[in-house]
């Protein structure tokens, strides 16, 4: 019995293997779905979407993004490689206009030597030689090696008005921005100024104080470098900036961007002009070098005066206070007993002659003047 049942009964594996499924998988398309579960799949499926769509858009930004920056960069990086080319090539080129001048002028002054001119004898009381230094007039500009002069004895028109020199400015910004980095702040105090500026600075401090002690601090319209726009009077116009850390910071780098001390201490009887540590004016880098290292002033280097009576059309003291209507000598030096016409004197301390003095140290002429320092009219000198 027991092996009549085994026969009958079939292997497991073989029972399992011929069940047949309840639902077919392959074919599907006999289920029918309520309405309820079409519209639960559809929204199930528009979620799906939803969700991938955002995905997408979130890969799209963030690789837009990373682009973005990318590009960002790269242009930075090519700014600066631009910049830096730049900068090398006007060093070149300033380094080679400098060079070629300083040739042109070693090979003039070798044709002269070899021509057999004659050269005067040197006397006891001459200065030593100095090298042949070519003079030239463009349209009522001198240029003297091609550097353009202008102090007492040489001028420029009164309608030359070029504005700032750009290479100057490029120069002093750069200066600027070392100093910074070295803890030493530079601005500029007075750069470019028109011949009408200078002149209602001039004739301010000569109403002030006189034409003869007007010529040793400003200079007379029409003879400032200002109105070259190739200087600038860096921070303070006053006698306390000698000494400081940014006079002293200036006087030791400014040749380094092509700038001299334009009138140095001790070179007054050079120069024409007292010592101002503040005003610097802008050469090229070699000059600039060559001149600090051998503490020369522009005039001594290249053999030039500076006296306006030396000028093309040379104006005495005494003349310029008469066109301007002012003193040669300080005018507040009056006998305190004298009375004027034109106002009166009194000891306590009031002069009026169309403007105010007071003793205490003001005086108001559209300016401002200290007995303590100097006169400021906001341009420096």
């Amino acid at each position: 019995m027991n092996d009549n049942d085994n026969r009958n009964i079939r292997d497991d594996g073989d029972a399992v293997n011929e069940l047949t499924p309840i639902i077919d998988y392959e074919d599907l398309s006999h289920v029918v779905l309520s309405p309820e579960e079409q519209a639960y799949e559809a929204m199930i499926r528009q979620r799906i979407r939803e969700r991938r769509r955002a995905a997408e858009r979130k890969r799209i930004k963030r690789n837009r993004t990373v682009a973005l920056i990318l590009v960002m960069v790269i242009v930075l990086i090519v700014c600066r490689s631009c910049y830096a080319s730049h900068r090398k090539k006007r060093d070149e080129k300033k380094a080679n206009t400098e060079v070629s001048a300083v040739e042109k002028n070693t090979s003039s002054k070798k044709e002269e030597t070899d021509s057999g001119a004659e050269v005067p004898a040197k006397t006891a009381e001459s200065k030593p030689e100095e090298p042949a230094h070519k003079i030239r007039e463009v349209d009522g500009l001198t240029f003297v090696d091609d550097i353009l002069i202008v102090n007492k004895t040489y001028s420029v028109p009164d309608d030359y008005a070029p504005g700032i020199n750009s290479a100057a400015q490029a120069a002093f910004d750069e200066m600027m921005n070392d100093a910074l980095n070295d803890g030493v702040y530079l601005y500029v105090n007075s750069g470019y100024r028109s011949y009408d500026e200078q002149y209602n600075l001039y004739y301010n401090y000569a109403y002030d104080r006189g034409v003869a002690e007007a010529d040793k601090y400003s200079s007379r319209p029409g003879h400032s470098e200002h109105q070259a726009g190739l200087c600038f009077d860096v921070n303070s116009t006053e006698n306390s900036f000698a000494g400081t850390t940014e006079a002293k910071w200036l006087a030791a780098h400014c040749s380094d961007y092509g700038f001299i001390i334009r009138f140095p201490k001790g070179k007054e009887k050079y120069t024409g002009y007292e010592y101002e540590p503040w005003h610097i004016r802008f050469v090229g880098i070699e000059l600039a070098k060559e001149l600090t290292s051998k503490n020369l002033c522009l005039e001594e280097y290249l053999g030039l005066t500076s006296d306006y009576t030396l000028a093309k059309e040379p104006v005495s003291q005494e003349k310029m206070a008469e066109q301007l209507g002012v003193t040669v000598g300080d005018p507040n030096e009056v006998d305190e007993t004298a009375e004027t016409d034109s106002g009166s004197y009194d000891n306590g301390g009031y002069y009026d002659n169309g403007g105010n003095y007071d003793n205490g140290g003001n005086y108001d002429n559209g300016g401002y003047y200290d007995n303590g320092g100097y006169y400021d009219n906001g341009y420096g000198y």
